[in-house]
This record gives structure tokens, C-alpha cells and sequence, in this order.
């Protein structure tokens, strides 16, 4: 059903591969700097969304502050309901920057499918004819039944190329994309078993995904800014540091090093394309003395709050009367009439009034 488009995203790196002289390594250096700039505009909207983040982000600890010490479940609800209130009030979006994220991962699931059939794609060969190169290439008989999906084309492209017979009654052979880069063979899939060079391309697309990370926070972020980030926020971006270079090295490993390699390329612009904009649209930043302020404002909030609990009536027990549950002790009647009643063990049991 999507054939179409596989297509069309095909010839386009076929084009971008004729560019560089046939190198599909550089033409894909070519489609993800493509796609940076046609996202460009989700981009911007995005850093515009965490600028105005920035601007909320004191009084929105100011609110978090005022139920600081109370973590039952309908005070945490409230504290949310307050804070989505006030974000919706500013014009603020927490979802607006997921946008870009989410467009990006049709375009990788795209790109893999394409990357996996480079004959369907980007030669835009038929099923006939590719299975009539398979049998050529692999000295198949003519009367062994060959099923078109069990062909790994990424294979069948390394050993059309290093075929001596004659395949241009089938296809032009000039069209076969090239997939080694600086002697690397990316068709191949990175084994940690059988290491080779191309191990680090995995290795590499990782530690650039945690950087692209941790450099966008330095470059966006205050570290004072965000002093009254509460610790799951803390833990859940700590998190987020290690499952995302985790995720990047686990798909890495198990496609062709074209995948590892393309991942390399959308996050060194990544890298790039945040530090522009870091200088040309500056997250807000507040000096010491507003941080300052800002925690000073955090503690008495704090204090109101640990005072108004003070104030807070004990409710009495239903199963137990004490001294506690009288605001001030009844008074003891001694009855001088009667002898005092006597206990069990012989202490004296006063009457006491109505």
C-alpha cells in the first residue's frame, strides 16, 4: 500500500547517490540533512515552547512549593491540575514539542524498509526480476523454486557487484547503489562476535545520541533555573540518558551498518542545528539573586504551609477516649457521702459530672 512512497523516497536517494558518484553513504548524509530542514519550522516552534517554559517555570515551582511535604494522591492531583491550569492560562503546550519527535519516526521506519529492499527501491526492479538475478548470481537452477521474500536483497547487492557474469539484460548494473564507505562494507550487520570496524558505528551512533542530549541541556538549560526540580523529575531525565544511547546501540547492532550510520548523521546535525539555535533564540536565563528570590519564596511558602497544618483540629478517636480528646479535663466530683468505689486492684474511682 505504500509502495508509492517507498518508491518515491527510493529514486530520490538514488538521485542523491549519482550525486556523490554512486557513494549511498554520503547520499544519506544528503536525505537526513533534507529532512532537518523540512522539520526545521517544528523545530522552532519547539524551542520557542521551552522558551516560554523557561518564563513559567518560577511561578511554577512557586505552586509546586506550596504542597511541598504532602504526597497523598489527591493533593498531587490537585498540584497537577493547578499547574495545567495555569500553562493552558499562559498559552503553554507540554505536548507541543513531542510533534517533531513523533514525525521523525515514520521517516527512520521509511528509510529502514527502503534500506532492507535497495533493488525494489531504488533500482525499482520487479519481483521477477530480482529473483532472475538471485538464480544468476547464486548459480541456481532454473527448476528450484525461490521465494521472492526470503532474498536478503542487501546481500544480493554485494554479490551483484562482485559478479563477473553479464547481468545488463536484466538491470544496469551503473544503478546498483554503492554501499562501502572508507573501505566498510555497510551492508553488512555490526557483530560484537566477530568485531570488525564496523562495530563502531553502533558504538559511535550511541555516545552521539547521549551528547546530542546532555549538550542540548547545557545550552538550554540554567542549572539555577530548574533548582526546585523535584527528584522524579531528576531521576526520570537521568533515566532517559541511558535507555535512549541503550535503545540506539541495541537497533544498531541488529540492521546493516547503513542504519547505525544514517542514526550518526541525525544526530551530529541534531548537535549542530541545537547550538544554532541556542545562540539565535536563547532560553532566558536568571542570575543568582532571582534564584535567590525565587528559593526564599519557596520557603515560606513552605512555612505557611507547615503552620496551616498546625492549625488543623486532631479529630477524635471513635475506639478511645484520653486526655487528648478533651479540651479541658472534666472536673472530678468527690462524693463525701459515699465511700469511694473501689477497683479490682484496690485504687479508688472517682465520680465525675455530668
Amino acid at each position: 500500500m505504500l509502495d508509492w512512497l517507498y518508491q518515491a523516497i527510493g529514486a530520490m536517494l538514488a538521485w542523491f547517490s549519482n550525486l556523490f558518484g554512486g557513494s549511498y553513504a554520503l547520499a544519506l548524509l544528503l536525505y537526513a540533512l533534507l529532512f532537518k530542514i523540512v522539520f526545521l519550522p517544528f523545530t522552532i516552534k519547539q524551542q520557542k515552547n521551552q522558551i516560554k517554559m523557561a518564563k513559567l517555570q518560577p511561578k511554577i515551582e512557586l505552586i509546586k512549593a506550596k504542597y511541598a511535604g504532602r504526597t497523598d494522591q489527591p493533593t498531587m492531583q490537585k498540584m497537577q491540575q493547578e499547574i495545567l491550569e495555569f500553562q493552558q492560562k499562559e498559552g503553554y503546550s507540554p505536548f507541543a514539542g513531542c510533534l517533531p519527535m513523533l514525525l521523525q519516526l515514520p521517516i527512520i521506519m521509511f528509510l529502514y524498509e527502503i534500506i532492507r529492499k535497495p533493488l525494489s527501491f531504488i533500482c525499482n526492479l520487479g519481483e521477477g526480476t530480482i529473483v532472475e538475478i538471485y538464480r544468476l548470481v547464486n548459480d541456481v537452477a532454473a527448476e528450484t523454486e525461490v521465494a521472492f521474500g526470503s532474498i536478503d536483497q542487501i546481500n544480493l547487492v554485494s554479490k551483484i557487484n562482485s559478479f563477473s557474469g553479464d547481468l545488463s539484460h536484466l538491470v544496469d548494473t551503473a544503478t546498483i547503489p554503492d554501499f562501502t564507505f572508507f573501505g566498510l562494507n555497510l551492508a553488512d550487520t555490526p557483530n560484537i562476535t566477530a568485531p570488525t570496524l564496523l562495530v563502531l558505528i553502533p558504538i559511535l551512533a550511541a555516545a552521539l545520541t547521549w551528547l546530542s542530549m546532555w549538550l542540548s541541556r547545557k545550552w538550554n538549560g540554567n542549572a539555577m533555573q530548574t533548582a526546585g526540580q523535584d527528584a522524579q523529575a531528576n531521576a526520570s531525565m537521568k533515566m532517559m540518558d541511558l535507555v535512549m544511547p541503550a535503545m540506539t546501540l541495541f537497533i544498531a547492532f541488529g540492521f546493516s551498518g547503513m542504519l547505525g550510520l544514517y542514526w550518526i548523521y541525525q544526530s551530529a546535525l541534531g548537535i549542530l542545528q541545537t547550538f544554532i539555535l541556542s545562540k539565535a533564540m536563547p532560553l532566558p536565563k536568571y542570575t543568582e539573586e532571582e534564584i535567590k528570590a525565587m528559593k526564599k519564596a519557596q520557603k515560606e511558602a513552605e512555612k505557611t504551609q507547615k503552620a496551616a497544618l498546625k492549625e488543623i483540629p486532631k479529630y477524635r478517636s471513635l475506639h478511645y477516649i484520653d486526655e487528648d480528646d478533651y479540651d479541658e479535663l472534666p472536673e472530678v466530683k468527690k462524693n463525701t457521702d459515699k465511700p469511694a468505689k473501689k477497683s479490682n486492684s484496690g485504687i479508688d474511682i472517682p465520680d465525675i459530672k455530668d
